[in-house]
């Protein structure tokens, strides 16, 4: 029996072998790919080598994401609580020019003091030479009235500056009603001559 299932399988091989002679007969005759096969081959070992490294190449930067991390924390709680800004004004005006503006502001009032003080002093010199004057050219019935004011002024001088200040006023009123007085006259002639003209 073992020879018969030999000589079958003997026989089946030879027939396996016809048909594989007749399928290479009727295909066309294939190109050789194998070089290209194997430098293909070579290619995807260095690219599964270069894959592989790449890891240690391309490492995830742990530590500067994790600062990173830290300083955007930072920044979230200081833009939860902004700064409270406090304006402080700075005069930059130091002690030198405040001084030379007391100063220059003392000088002026000194110098119109003086010039006020010059003034009353001219004045008070001319009321003088003037009283001094009449005086000297008054005769001897004018001279005992001059000593009777002297006399006056001495006893009572705020009384008799005020009684004189007040005889000017009334002086002035009654200069002034004499102005008006003679405007209006001058106004009624011109009125008159106009009437005798009209007739």
């Amino acid at each position: 029996m073992n020879e018969l299932l030999l000589q079958t399988i003997v026989d089946k091989l030879n027939k396996v072998d016809e048909g594989i002679r007749q399928i290479n007969s009727a295909t066309p005759q294939m190109p050789d790919y194998t070089e290209q096969l194997k430098s293909v081959g070579t290619s995807l070992e260095q690219i599964k080598a270069d894959v592989t490294g790449m890891p240690e190449r391309i490492k995830f930067p742990t530590t500067a994401i994790y600062k990173l991390s830290e300083y955007l924390q930072i920044n979230n709680d200081l833009l939860k609580r902004p700064p409270i800004r406090e304006v402080k004004h700075h005069h930059h005006v130091n002690a030198g020019v405040i001084v030379s503006a007391c100063l220059f502001l003392l000088l002026a009032l000194v110098c119109v003091w003086l010039f006020n003080t010059r003034s009353m002093l001219q004045a008070y010199t001319a009321r003088d030479i003037k009283y001094r004057y009449i005086q000297l050219q008054a005769g001897k019935q004018l001279r005992p009235f001059l000593s009777e004011i002297d006399s006056l002024y001495r006893a009572h001088p705020q009384v008799f500056r005020d009684s004189v200040e007040q005889w000017e006023e009334q002086r002035q009123q009654i200069a002034s009603m004499l102005v008006e007085a003679q405007e209006k006259e001058e106004e009624a002639i011109r009125l008159r001559k106009k009437a005798g003209k009209i007739r």
